[in-house]
C-alpha cells in the first residue's frame, strides 16, 4: 500500500534534462568557433549571435518539454491503480483548468495595440534621434531612428498586450472554475 505521506510519482513523469558526450563536445566546439570569430566580428555581433543561438535552443527545449507534459498530463498512473482499488482511489483533481491549450485568435485589440505601439515608437524614435544627435542631423538618420523605434515599439506593445490578455483570460477561467467547484461543494453539504 502507498503511504499517505509520500506522494505517488507518475511512472512516465518528466525526467531531468540529460545530454551525452557528443552533445557536450558539440556545444564546446560551437562556443570555440563563436569566440574565434571575435577577430573579424565586433563584440556586439557576437553577443547577437549568442543571443540568437540561446533563443533557438530555449525555444526548442520549451517545445519539447511542453509536448512531453501534454502527452503525460492526462494519463492515469499505473501505481495509483495498482495500490488503490477503484472504490478507494483518490479522485483526480484539476487545478485551475484553463483553455490555454486551445488555439484562438487574440482579436482585433492586439492589432490596435500593436499599431499604437508602432506609431508611438516611430514618433518617439524620430524625436529622440533629432534631439539626441549633436550637430546637423541628416534625414536618413531620422528615418533610421523612426523605423528602428517603430519596430521596437510595435514588438513591445504586441508582447505586453498579448501577455496581459492571455494572463487575464487564464486568471478569469481559473477563478470561475474554482468558484464552480466551491458552489458544488456547498451544494453537496
Amino acid at each position: 500500500m502507498a503511504t499517505p505521506n509520500r506522494p505517488i510519482r507518475h511512472s512516465k513523469s518528466l525526467r531531468p534534462p540529460q545530454f551525452g558526450l557528443r552533445t557536450l563536445l558539440g556545444l564546446i566546439a560551437a562556443i570555440a568557433v563563436l569566440l574565434s570569430l571575435r577577430q573579424w566580428i565586433s563584440p556586439i555581433a557576437i553577443a547577437a549571435l549568442a543571443f540568437l543561438a540561446a533563443s533557438v535552443f530555449l525555444h526548442v527545449a520549451g517545445n519539447a518539454i511542453g509536448t512531453r507534459l501534454r502527452q503525460i498530463g492526462d494519463l492515469p498512473d499505473a501505481r495509483v491503480e495498482q495500490h488503490f482499488p477503484p472504490a478507494r482511489r483518490p479522485p483526480q483533481q484539476k487545478f485551475a483548468p484553463t483553455h490555454l491549450s486551445r488555439r484562438s485568435s487574440l482579436g482585433w485589440m492586439i492589432i490596435a495595440a500593436s499599431s499604437i505601439g508602432t506609431a508611438s515608437g516611430a514618433v518617439g524614435g524620430g524625436l529622440w534621434t533629432f534631439a539626441a544627435s549633436r550637430g546637423h542631423v541628416g534625414a536618413i538618420n531620422i528615418v533610421v531612428g523612426v523605423i528602428a523605434f517603430a519596430v521596437l515599439g510595435g514588438m513591445a506593445a504586441f508582447a505586453t498586450f498579448a501577455f496581459a490578455q492571455v494572463l487575464s483570460a487564464a486568471l478569469w477561467q481559473a477563478m470561475t472554475a474554482s468558484s464552480a467547484v466551491g458552489e458544488a461543494d456547498e451544494n453537496a453539504k
